[in-house]
């Protein structure tokens, strides 16, 4: 055997080797380190335009909501355990739960749950190595409240994305149950946020709402129309599962709601005025309105439009995704083409 057919004997085999690993081989499919997911890493961490991003994964005994991108961190708000006139005085202040349609607001008894199992199938951690299932959180009447800064506020353009998972069922009454809220109302609207509404006339069914505060006193509104939801049977295990964004383009005045990674309504010619006072809610509405008293059998107070189910993964970006870009976020959160 020649010296050069040694030489290249185990170049060979290295080369066959390495094409064997190329097409069976397991590598490692994230290139990201803990505490981050794959979700994370890989769809919405690399956005350019990303200016805040929630997971709501943190442990049960903790108070701290942890903001990945500027440090914008919120409160886990649990009303149950505020005593009144401490760190939140809550004033007397109630608007009532009756027949105007735009103020229905459910009593609620502030149950607040971390690390509950998750509602993004593609979202998991990886941990020495294992991909591991991370948690969210479960909210009816408790919330997130994040401080107003300057960092979290969109001028021109914005995205503001969810998962979450209704909770709620055709036997709870009907009421606004907001995901998340950053708006100002007086003297004038801004800001912007997402929520559902009870359809009109269709007991157990809700549209979704994303709604934008262009600087005039009122709010521009936009309502899911392609397709409403249904609650579940009050005796169904779990909610379903649904991916939210409500997207603004300054440029062309243009608002779009999808939902489920597919565009549902968009209206043109609305403004957008930034809200320059008020906090976010991440699980309730109207940061604006002081927190209302409630029946001493349900709890010291709350806030207005709880949401009841699971919220995980919230973002808002200074830019209006366009629709590949959020029909790449709904499958990769499903774990479909996590590219």
């Amino acid at each position: 055997m020649s010296a050069s057919l040694i030489i290249l004997i185990p170049v060979i085999l290295l080369g066959i080797v390495g094409l064997f690993c190329f097409v069976g081989c397991i590598f490692e499919p994230y290139e990201i380190a803990p505490p981050y997911t794959a979700y994370t890493g890989k769809t919405i961490l690399p956005t350019g335009s990303i200016i805040a991003y929630w997971p709501l994964k943190q442990a049960k005994d903790t108070d701290l909501a942890l903001e990945l991108i500027s440090e914008t961190n919120g409160n886990y708000i649990d009303p149950n355990t505020v005593e009144v006139g401490t760190l939140y005085p809550w004033p007397e202040y109630s608007i009532p739960n009756g027949t105007d349609p735009d103020v229905l607001s459910a009593a609620a008894p502030g149950d607040l749950k971390l690390g509950q199992p998750t509602i993004v199938a593609g979202d998991v951690d990886l941990l020495s190595g294992d991909l591991v299932p991370p948690t969210c959180m479960v909210v009816n009447g408790a919330y997130v409240e994040v401080p107003w800064r300057d960092k979290l506020i969109p001028l021109k353009s914005f995205t503001l994305e969810a998962w979450v998972r209704v909770d709620w069922t055709a036997d709870d009454p009907h009421a606004f149950r907001f995901v998340a809220d950053m708006r100002e109302f007086s003297p004038a609207t801004t800001g912007f946020a997402l929520c559902a509404k009870a359809v009109d006339d269709q007991p157990g069914v809700y549209a979704w709402r994303g709604i934008v505060g262009d600087g005039t006193p009122t709010f521009a509104i936009l309502d899911s129309i392609e397709a409403p939801f249904k609650l579940k049977d009050p005796a169904a295990a779990a909610g379903t599962i649904h991916y939210l964004a409500l997207t603004y383009d300054g440029p062309s005045l243009t608002l779009t709601l999808f939902v489920n990674g597919k565009q549902n309504v968009q209206a043109t010619a609305v403004g957008y005025a930034p809200n320059m006072t008020q906090p976010l809610w991440i699980g309730a509405g109207a940061p604006y309105v002081p927190r209302r008293p409630q029946p001493a059998d349900i709890g010291p107070a709350s806030p207005l439009f709880p949401f009841v189910g699971a919220i995980q993964d919230v973002a808002i970006y200074m830019e209006a995704l366009n629709a590949v870009d959020i029909l790449r976020h709904f499958n990769n959160g499903n774990g479909i083409d996590p590219k």
